[in-house]
């Protein structure tokens, strides 16, 4: 493949299948060419790369274009290049990667650099860093090692982080500790930043709760390990939620709730809170709807919300905003209701 041209049409032709009237005009942005010898001028051009394997040409031969000479393909088709995988050889891995001793790995496997660092800090002193610190150190970028945890080999148990010295940082919760003599009550945990605040604010004056924390809305499991030191800090083993009364709500209060057990904690639906929002608000189509998952449907029974799954079932929802300052300041806590609608309504 000698011509420039050549090379320059080669540049510009996509990866996958051209029509001829696409080529004619990639043809004409690389080269330019005399009246009467551009079909030979082309046809030489994608001669030369099938000739290298460039190119792919159309085996049948409808296929090709026989209105003039020389004939040319109806449509060419250019392969992307094979990737030729490497595979680390003869490497003799630190003892703490000695599962990696039966397996084949790339060679640029990130265990290669974990196993560089675990063989040049073998004689020193490790500090317990956390694992954006370590990843730093080993790759050079500080979230490398949060997807390499992530995999079966830190899942099975094969390697822990203290083969590495360091530890996981759980996501950070905003909180707020409840007025003096709250303490032993269980704490209330907010899926959205509006509510949160709303009942923060109300939770000073009536300190029905502990502590009240952010739940981070979809994020609500990624906190999970960043609410239970605050429970561990009051002693608590059990902690009330409340977020959307829609089904996407409740599943999201699920996932956290597991993720609470592993813990050896326990979340619970805030039967109050979805009583007053159930009485006081006023439904709304939901964008999620249907049976509810076994764990969302079990918060549901424990908070004897019976009447709720009913409702997902045909797309409704109650949004938490319901749960206004007014409102909370005039719910019956006893019996369960708003005081002015015990008196028929206002």
């Amino acid at each position: 493949m000698q011509r420039p041209e050549t090379v320059r049409l080669l540049d510009v032709l996509p990866y996958g299948r051209t029509t001829l009237d696409r080529i004619w005009i990639y043809l004409s942005q690389v080269a330019t060419v005399p009246p009467g010898g551009q079909r030979i001028l082309l046809r030489s051009m994608l001669d030369a790369l099938k000739a290298e394997e460039f190119i792919e040409f159309p085996k049948m031969k409808t296929g090709w274009d026989h209105s003039a000479s020389p004939p040319l393909p109806k449509w060419i088709s250019r392969p992307r290049p094979k990737m030729v995988r490497h595979y680390a050889e003869n490497v003799i891995w630190a003892p703490e990667l000695s599962f990696l001793s039966a397996k084949r790995e790339p060679a640029d496997s990130p265990w290669i650099k974990v196993d560089g660092w675990l063989k040049e800090t073998r004689n020193t002193v490790r500090e317990l860093v956390p694992i954006r610190e370590r990843s730093l150190e080993i790759f050079g970028d500080e979230k490398r090692l949060d997807a390499l945890v992530g995999a079966q080999a830190f899942n099975s148990g094969k390697i822990t982080l203290d083969a590495l010295s360091c530890y996981y940082v759980p996501e950070p919760a905003a909180w707020e500790r409840g007025p003096l003599g709250s303490e032993a009550k269980p704490g209330l945990c907010i899926e959205n930043s509006t509510t949160y605040d709303v009942l923060k604010r109300f939770n000073r004056e009536a300190g029905f709760w502990g502590f009240v924390v952010y739940g981070r809305g979809n994020g609500f499991a990624s906190v999970v390990e960043g609410i239970v030191p605050i429970m561990e800090e009051f002693g608590h083993g059990r902690i009330l939620y409340f977020g959307d009364a829609d089904h996407e709500g409740l599943e999201i209060a699920a996932r956290g709730a597991r993720k609470f057990s592993a813990a050896g904690k326990v979340l619970e639906l805030d039967a109050r809170l979805y009583r007053l929002i159930l009485i006081c608000g006023k439904p709304a189509a939901s964008k999620t709807g249907g049976v509810l998952s076994p764990g969302a449907a079990e918060l549901i029974r424990k908070a004897d919300l019976n009447e709720v799954p009913a409702l997902f079932v045909e797309n409704i929802r109650f949004s938490q905003e319901w749960a206004g300052y007014r409102q909370l300041k005039q719910f019956d806590w006893e019996m369960g209701e708003p005081p002015y609608l015990q008196r028929g309504g206002e």
